[in-house]
């Protein structure tokens, strides 16, 4: 684990402690969550960026689609079930 120091705006500072107290969350720990939240966004676009390049973009569109409309056939979980996992 490393220490770092950053210079950010008052107001910024005092908005993110009062989100982090909302949570229930040091502050430390809050800044923590949204580094990871961003820098895990920047990984999952680059990504998905070296799979889709050069790709058709209205093909794509269509294929996820057509995807989403296709039925899964599966057992709906029961009510018992569904609050077991709650």
């Amino acid at each position: 684990m490393s220490t770092l120091s950053i210079r950010v705006p008052e107001d910024l500072k005092e908005k993110a402690s009062r989100l982090a107290r909302k949570n229930k969350m040091s502050f430390n720990a809050f800044v923590n969550q949204w580094l990871q939240i961003a820098v895990a966004r920047e990984d999952t676009l680059e990504w998905m960026e070296s799979r889709l390049n050069n790709k058709n973009r209205e093909l794509l569109i269509y294929e996820f689609g057509d995807f989403l409309n296709k039925p899964k056939q599966g057992k709906e979980p029961s009510v018992t079930e569904i609050n077991r996992l709650l």
